[in-house]
């Protein structure tokens, strides 16, 4: 049972640094005005799931 607990606020734990991640990067593209194009995030992660090279996508402005 203890070792249930240890999972459950170890799961809790890596859930809320996901997500102070994804809020920092969240503010910090708002503040860029920079981000990812979705397409070329998921070709991006295709290619390197099947083992093949590729080149990490670029940013772009999304905001003038």
């Amino acid at each position: 049972m203890l070792k249930s607990a240890q999972k459950t606020v170890m799961a809790a734990e890596q859930k809320i640094a996901l997500l102070a991640d994804a809020e920092a990067a969240y503010e910090h593209m708002c503040q860029s005005g920079e981000g990812y194009e979705a397409s070329d995030v998921h070709r991006y992660i295709h290619a390197r799931v099947r083992g093949e090279s590729a080149e990490r996508p670029q940013p772009k402005r999304w905001r003038e």
